[in-house]
């Protein structure tokens, strides 16, 4: 006998083009270990329309073993420190906002608004999630991650370039940051010291 694993689904978004249909919950889309207390979050999957996550939760919790995406070198630049931490236990894990995958975001021919309606779609598995794995540091990749992690995570004490917030009576540190492929040399050197001096607090 064959055991099939059902699919979860979510249709919130399916006026604009966007399914969800994997093996695992919305909340549980994190990359790397459960316990991992820095998250990475990125606006959303870059994929096509169409595809499908294979993976279950346990291939979501190994995926950072062997070659690792391309999307992540960038941060072997900003902190090495950081990037070995990549799926390590007590590490560093990675979500996106929105779980859904396409090739950009907007999605090609989605008006903005409507893009802020597929956004507060998304924001409670996000809310979920944190409250669910509860990351103590936050880094932001892109502006308008930033932009929408302060409206999750309220800012308690503002460093400007990052802050201390409150979720739910937790404290998180959020680090706030442009998109990361986009950075030059520099900024990814200012960006790494901010990283690591919440690491070793």
């Amino acid at each position: 006998m064959v055991i099939t694993k059902m699919n979860f689904e979510c249709s919130k978004c399916k006026n604009y083009g966007l399914k969800y249909s994997r093996k695992y919950m919305p909340s549980d889309f994190l990359e790397g270990k459960r316990d991992s207390p820095i998250w990475i979050i990125g606006l959303n999957p870059k994929g096509n329309l169409e595809k499908n996550d294979e993976r279950d939760v346990t291939e979501l919790e190994n995926c950072f073993e062997g070659d690792i995406h391309p999307y992540f070198h960038d941060f072997k630049k900003v902190s090495k420190k950081l990037y070995n931490l990549f799926g390590k236990e007590r590490g560093v894990a990675h979500t996106d906002i929105v779980k859904c995958f396409s090739n950009e975001f907007p999605p090609k021919n989605c008006k903005r608004k409507e893009a802020q309606i597929i956004i507060s779609n998304c924001k409670g598995y996000l809310e979920e999630q944190i409250n669910k794995y509860f990351p103590k540091i936050i880094i932001c990749n892109g502006s308008p991650v930033c932009k929408i992690i302060k409206r999750v995570i309220k800012p308690q004490i503002d460093y400007i370039t990052s802050y201390v917030g409150n979720f739910d009576e937790k404290e998180i540190a959020v680090i706030l940051s442009g998109f990361i492929g986009r950075l030059d040399d520099y900024a990814k050197l200012r960006l790494g010291k901010e990283i690591e001096s919440y690491i070793e607090r």
